[in-house]
């Protein structure tokens, strides 16, 4: 089963107790489906989003935050991964079949 990782966050805790929200993390808009034992890098600077392989040959999608500094330098303590609670998605009108 393949996770797809938009609408997923990475967050500091300093988001979390905060008012600056997002500020210190960042939400993946990358539509992509990431298969079980497959990795994801997350990177602060500019780049494409692409997938690659490591030395030990596993697939790694690397994902870009396309910031000039670091985002977790203005403070300590855990990252959390906030993944998706639920997603609206409108359905076809039901067919009745006779």
């Amino acid at each position: 089963m393949r996770i797809n990782i938009r609408g997923h966050a990475i967050v500091s805790d300093l988001s979390i107790d905060s008012i600056a929200g997002l500020a210190n993390g960042h939400v993946f808009h990358d539509d992509i489906g990431v298969p079980p034992g497959m990795y994801v890098l997350l990177r602060t600077g500019f780049g494409e989003p692409r997938w690659g392989r490591t030395k030990e040959g596993a697939l790694v999608y690397h994902a870009f935050m396309n910031r000039d500094q670091s985002v977790w330098g203005e403070g300590c303590g855990p990252i959390h991964v906030l993944s998706i609670q639920h997603s609206y998605v409108e359905r076809p009108t039901p067919i009745s079949i006779r």
